[in-house]
């Protein structure tokens, strides 16, 4: 009788800000007694600023968000969650994804800007196995692409696949008062909907039933009547 092959995934949640750090938050429970790894990858510093809307409190101010929260995860949960306290860089992204060929890259795109969205999407095309759920949102509203690719055959559309992309630049780019100045009006409630419906998608893939193609968040898609 032969034995089912068991299906190990690793979780690359590439910025935890606003979205990533809520849904890094809450992935562990999805990975507990389950064969599959996380990584966090940053190269943001928990500032005050963050403590409002993102999943960090006034003693991690000054650490590296990839490096403050994956230590908060290992030490509460019996999972392994790895770091990366870089920004991502396609040559930083693929070798990484490459020096573990037990499991299924499964990209999870948290940033805000298309530069980095590029690098997300550049990485996809060049393997042959993965998985790509890419999310963005503005104050109220937002949507995630999930496409994915198996044995170099790929279902679903990549988020540069159905408009172009801004010419931004990618953090690397960006001097301290650029950083600085970013002003991202993204709200609590808005970026923690997109974590769960990150987080939804990403039990559809353990559960077997992950769907490709395009979902629309809305924040206030509920309408009450007296």
């Amino acid at each position: 009788m032969s034995k089912t092959k068991i299906t190990r995934y690793k979780f690359y949640v590439i910025g935890v800000g606003g979205t990533g750090s809520l849904l890094a938050r809450d992935l562990p429970k999805l990975l507990l007694n389950a064969p599959h790894k996380m990584v966090l990858l940053d190269g943001d510093v928990v500032e005050d600023k963050n403590i409002e809307r993102q999943g960090y409190q006034l003693q991690d101010v000054g650490d590296n968000k990839a490096l403050s929260l994956s230590r908060k995860i290992n030490s509460l949960y019996p999972i392994e969650c790895e770091f990366d306290d870089k920004y991502c860089t396609y040559e930083s992204l693929f070798s990484l994804v490459k020096e573990d060929t037990r499991y299924i890259p499964v990209i999870i795109g948290c940033v805000d800007n298309d530069a980095t969205r590029m690098i997300l999407e550049d990485v996809f095309k060049n393997l042959d196995d993965v998985i790509y759920i890419d999310s963005a949102n503005s104050e109220y509203e937002g949507n995630i692409y999930i496409a994915t690719k198996s044995k170099s055959i790929q279902k679903g559309k990549l988020r540069g696949q159905c408009y172009k992309f801004d010419l931004d630049k990618h953090p690397l780019e960006k001097s301290c008062q650029e950083q600085a100045a970013d002003g991202n009006v993204q709200f609590l409630v808005t970026n923690a909907k997109m974590a769960v419906s990150i987080l939804e998608h990403c039990n559809a893939l353990i559960s077997k039933e992950l769907k490709e193609g395009v979902q629309v968040v809305n924040r206030f898609e509920t309408v009450f009547y007296d």
